[in-house]
C-alpha cells in the first residue's frame, strides 16, 4: 500500500489542510454570528473602547 503514495505530491497535504481549517474556522464565526440572539449584538454592540 505504501508503494502507491506519489512522494512528489505528498506535500500538498499541507495547503491542503491548513485551507480546510482555515474555512472551518470562518465558517464557525459566520454561524455563530449569524445565530446571536439580539441582545448579546446590542451588549457587544455597545462595548466601550478605550480613549486615547
Amino acid at each position: 500500500m505504501l508503494r502507491r503514495i506519489i512522494y512528489e505530491d505528498w506535500q500538498l497535504i499541507f495547503p491542503v489542510v491548513a485551507l480546510a481549517v482555515a474555512s472551518l474556522v470562518y465558517v464557525a464565526a459566520a454561524w455563530r454570528a449569524t445565530k446571536m440572539k439580539p441582545a448579546q449584538i446590542d451588549r457587544l454592540a455597545n462595548l466601550p473602547f478605550e480613549k486615547e
